[in-house]
């Protein structure tokens, strides 16, 4: 026995009201699977930052210098920015109904999360490096 509905969604038609289209699902899918992989690896970098506090600096550099610490610390800053960038992304679909502004924004959205990584990279690598 089915219940009817009133509510008529504008993608799916009357009484579909759960019903995703692709892109929905796979963006839920992605950031779902990316929540899984930040969560080790925030606690990892967390705990491995914590760790180097008030240590002096030659000794931070040469904590950051070996491979794993490092590659952690750009992995956990690459996805989250992906992630966050997703996000964002939705929340530009979503909200900006002005066409123009809304590719503006895209855009912008895009080229800020890739200069924030590069400045972390970027930023690691210096500490990283030896003087």
């Amino acid at each position: 026995m089915s219940v009817p509905t009133h509510f008529n969604s504008g993608r799916t038609g009357a009484g579909k009201k759960f019903v995703a289209d692709a892109s929905g699902s796979a963006h839920a899918r992605f950031m779902r699977l990316s929540s899984y992989v930040l969560t080790p690896l925030g606690i990892l970098s967390t705990w491995w930052l914590v760790g180097l506090v008030g240590l002096p600096i030659d000794r931070v550099r040469e904590e950051i210098g070996h491979p794993f610490p490092a590659l952690v610390l750009i992995a956990f800053a690459t996805l989250g920015m992906i992630h966050a960038r997703e996000g964002m992304h939705e929340i530009i679909l979503d909200y900006v109904h002005d066409a123009e502004l809304k590719q503006k924004a895209i855009k912008a959205n895009k080229i800020i999360s890739i200069a924030i990584v590069a400045i972390w990279v970027v930023s690691l690598m210096f500490i990283a490096a030896p003087h």
